[in-house]
C-alpha cells in the first residue's frame, strides 16, 4: 500500500517579526534536511531535497500587497535543470507624507 497523502495548512494575521521568525525557522529548516510544522491540530515534517523549484508571485494594489513563496521538491527528481536568475532585493520602507 501507499503511503498517505499528509496536508497542512495555517493561516493567522502575524506581525513582521513573528513572519521574519518563521521563514527564519524555515531556512534552518532547509540546512538540516527537514522542516516540521505544526500548530494545536496537526504536525507534518518535509525533507528538502537537493534541489527544489521556487515560484514567487509578488501583487500590488493601491489597498493591499502579497507575497507568495512556493517550494516544491521530488524525491525522484533528476539533476538536469534550468537556473534562471532571481533578484530580491530587501528596501527600507519609505516614510509616508503627512
Amino acid at each position: 500500500m501507499g503511503k498517505k497523502n499528509k496536508r497542512f495548512e495555517h493561516e493567522s494575521l502575524q506581525d513582521k517579526d513573528a513572519i521574519v521568525c518563521y521563514l527564519k525557522a524555515v531556512i534552518q529548516g532547509f540546512k538540516k534536511g527537514a522542516i516540521e510544522v505544526s500548530d494545536e491540530e496537526d504536525t507534518i515534517t518535509l525533507k528538502p531535497e537537493k534541489l527544489a523549484n521556487l515560484k514567487i508571485k509578488a501583487d500590488q494594489s493601491k489597498n493591499a500587497q502579497s507575497l507568495n513563496i512556493k517550494i516544491q521538491w521530488s524525491s525522484d527528481q533528476s539533476d538536469d535543470f534550468e537556473e534562471t536568475p532571481l533578484f530580491i532585493d530587501p528596501k527600507k520602507a519609505k516614510k509616508k507624507k503627512s
